[in-house]
């Protein structure tokens, strides 16, 4: 038979989260206000324990005496989040009779003004979510109007498609990959002649250049080049490298062509390469 306070305290450091000393044959009364972490505390078994102390904690959730002296229960107003506990039974006694007396001590352990003072502060906090329960009642209303927006801009998409579907492949069952490939067939047999022609108003253009730039004709081809490759690279520090002999060569040529002229050419350009770019792209997908 030990001393329960001097064994507690020479076994469990202060700051512990959890007690646990079952059948130590512990004995009087046991305070254990100086332990604020406890989340969880056991001394079943310890039939000569009598009394129990703690400091108001939200923290403790898990609580077990079974089979011990205890039989004042007041310490339970210090445990408001307690949702376990397991009380001391004698016989004749059941849980529900051993339960409803710990209830009534706590309550009557709460002096009037207590009682009143957390009463205003149950009906502040009702209010309270009630008014959260209002906004997140408003908000999931919108967002429902939201989600049935979507759908049913999801379900005339899909008519679209279906339709869309029904002109390629007549009393055929929807297919994505072949209306895919029937779209791109299409749009290769539109695009292919355009390409054509556009690269043959480049070439031209080209041409009428190289001609007025005389001696400095290869730069030319030199400042389209460089303008591929601009279009072509995204890293930051060869943009800089690239841009500063662009306007080198734009320097040079400009004793011989003006600035809207080659501009009209690196225009074009860039045209051309979108739409070579957009073509190879619709040739790939007949492929996939």
């Amino acid at each position: 038979m030990v001393k329960a306070q001097e064994f507690i305290e020479r076994k469990f450091y202060k700051h512990v989260n959890e007690i646990i000393s079952l059948k130590d044959d512990l004995e009087g009364h046991l305070d254990l206000s100086e332990y604020p972490n406890l989340t969880k505390i056991d001394f079943g078994y310890n039939s000569r324990l009598t009394s129990l102390k703690l400091t108001h904690s939200n923290r403790i959730t898990w609580m077990s005496l079974p089979d011990t002296g205890i039989d004042n229960f007041n310490f339970m107003a210090e445990t408001p989040n307690i949702h376990t506990i397991c009380l001391p039974i004698t016989e004749g006694v059941s849980n529900y009779d051993y339960i409803a007396k710990a209830l009534r001590e706590t309550i009557e352990s709460e002096n009037p003004n207590s009682t009143r003072s957390r009463n205003n502060d149950n009906s502040q906090r009702i209010k309270e979510l009630e008014q959260l329960f209002a906004i997140v009642q408003e908000e999931n209303q919108s967002l429902q109007g939201q989600i049935q927006q979507k759908q049913q801009d999801i379900s005339d998409q899909q008519s679209q498609i279906n339709e869309l579907s029904n002109i390629s492949f007549p009393n055929n069952p929807y297919n994505f990959i072949k209306l895919k490939q029937d779209i791109s067939r299409l749009k290769i047999q539109e695009l292919a002649p355009q390409v054509r022609n556009e690269s043959t108003k480049l070439v031209e253009l080209i041409t009428k250049a190289k001609s007025k730039a005389g001696n400095f004709s290869s730069i030319v081809d030199l400042t389209l080049e460089t303008q591929k490759q601009i279009v072509k690279n995204n890293e930051t520090p060869q943009q800089y490298i690239l841009s500063g002999k662009m306007e080198a060569y734009q320097t040079i040529l400009s004793s011989n062509l003006v600035d809207e002229e080659l501009q009209n050419i690196l225009n074009k350009q860039t045209e051309v390469l979108d739409l070579e770019e957009h073509l190879e792209s619709l040739r790939q997908n007949l492929n996939k």
